[in-house]
């Protein structure tokens, strides 16, 4: 008797759907460079210019995590995170406070609003990107496991 013939059918991948990033700034250009970082790095990003749009669009498209710019216009970024906190639909997402004020009072009240974590402003584009791979990470998603150094070098980051 023969060994089996391997059959030439190759089952398909799961591909896995990137995870999704929604950044709430007020700013355009700190709001531009972090999309442009994570989309280079195979995230999906989302954007909102103010807290009122972040909130609906958190609602409707349920982001895996999501930067808070501390002062946004309409609503302010703590209020927005005890506000996504408190809904069942966006409460799991690892909400980052990210602020160009730096002092431990603006740290504290982020924290105690619901964010994971406060990061302060600018933040380098490798430390963005490997925050936001640990936070994926931390969900089981193991897509982005990769240095992205080694994987880019530090020539355009």
């Amino acid at each position: 008797m023969s060994a089996p013939i391997p059959s030439p059918i190759k089952r398909p991948t799961r591909r896995r759907s990137p995870c999704m990033v929604l950044i709430a700034d007020d700013h355009d250009e700190s709001r531009r460079t972090q999309r442009l970082v994570l989309e280079h790095f195979g995230f999906a990003v989302t954007e909102a210019q103010n807290g009122l749009d972040a909130l609906a669009i958190a609602l409707a498209s349920h982001p895996s995590i999501i930067l808070i710019d501390v002062i946004l216009p309409e609503v302010d970024g703590c209020e927005l995170a005890r506000m996504l906190r408190a809904d069942p639909a966006t409460r799991n997402a690892s909400l980052l406070a990210v602020s160009a004020m730096s002092d431990p009072e603006t740290r504290e009240r982020a924290l105690r609003a619901g964010c994971d974590e406060f990061v302060t402003k600018p933040v380098p584009p490798l430390q963005l990107v490997r925050l936001i791979q640990g936070y994926a990470r931390r969900r089981g998603d193991r897509t982005y496991d990769f240095d992205p150094i080694e994987r880019e070098g530090t020539r355009r980051l």
